[in-house]
């Protein structure tokens, strides 16, 4: 068991201008994360103190949300809205507070397109939004690894990895467009092949791309995954480039044996714009 604390804050923006080149504008929800993954990179770039320092049992709600999003759909330019860049949208207190289903819709009435990335099957509730305005987004899933011992370690809050790929048939058996972000890829933790096959497996049963990414090291992640991965060769765990070389190709081939379209997240903002930002 764990003790988990909810901050309720009140933000003066919602929208704000996206680091990732694919995007043009995020939204975060939440500050914090209750899936306390152990490698998440974004342990060292959330604002709050205490979300950082208790990451996976802090989060901060943002309550004034959907009022301050209602000024700025007004008057903002149309683009693609990420949801989220540093917190999962629909960890389980978004099952409380409602402010990424509020978002979401807000977003998409007022002409903007949506991005949305999540570990969580709790994206199944909005299907009736998902669905109606499938033209105008789509939905990623994350799965770094599909055997669920390891998930436990890695991402020991998270809902299962079965669970995940269970949601990813349903979204796209109603027609979302949906991908599967593999990452962020270990050495010698979830780079094997025939780790990699599960995921392409999973990939190719619901018509979902792949986005795949490296591991890198940040200063409080790389704690994280010193208490929670010891014994392993930590001066492997961000792959050569030789390494990366190797698993890439095999990737890339695995994948058009399956038909499945692949690209790195190095590489996505390319692939989103060759393809009209993919609307």
């Amino acid at each position: 068991m764990r003790n988990i604390t909810v901050r309720e804050l009140q933000v003066k923006s919602v929208l704000g201008r996206s680091g990732l080149p694919e995007y043009d504008y995020v939204m975060n929800p939440y500050s914090g994360c209750f899936h306390g993954c152990i490698y998440c990179f974004a342990v060292d770039f959330t604002r709050e103190v205490e979300a950082r320092d208790r990451w996976g049992s802090t989060v901060f709600v943002k309550t004034n949300l959907v009022e301050v999003l209602k000024r700025e759909v007004a008057s903002m330019r149309r683009g693609l809205v990420g949801i989220s860049s540093i917190t999962d949208p629909y960890h389980f207190i978004e099952g409380k507070y409602g402010l990424t289903r509020s978002g979401l819709g807000l977003l998409l009435a007022n002409g903007f397109r949506v991005s949305i990335q999540t570990k969580s099957p709790l994206v199944l509730r909005d299907l009736d939004i998902l669905a109606k305005y499938r033209k105008s987004l789509d939905v990623g899933m994350t799965l770094t690894t599909m055997n669920e011992k390891a998930a436990r370690v890695l991402e020991p809050f998270a809902p299962s990895p079965g669970s995940r790929a269970a949601a990813l048939e349903r979204l796209s058996a109603s027609g979302v467009r949906t991908w599967i972000f593999v990452g962020p890829i270990i050495g010698g933790v979830n780079d094997s092949f025939e780790e990699l096959e599960k995921i392409l497996d999973v990939a190719s049963r619901t018509s979902s791309r792949i986005i795949y990414d490296w591991y890198s090291p940040y200063k409080n992640a790389t704690g994280m995954m010193r208490d929670g991965l010891p014994g392993t060769d930590e001066r492997g765990w961000a792959p050569s480039g030789q390494a990366r070389e190797r698993v890439s190709r095999w990737l890339a081939l695995q994948a058009g044996k399956l038909g499945i379209e692949i690209n790195s997240q190095k590489d996505e903002w390319l692939r989103r714009g060759e393809l009209g930002k993919l609307f």
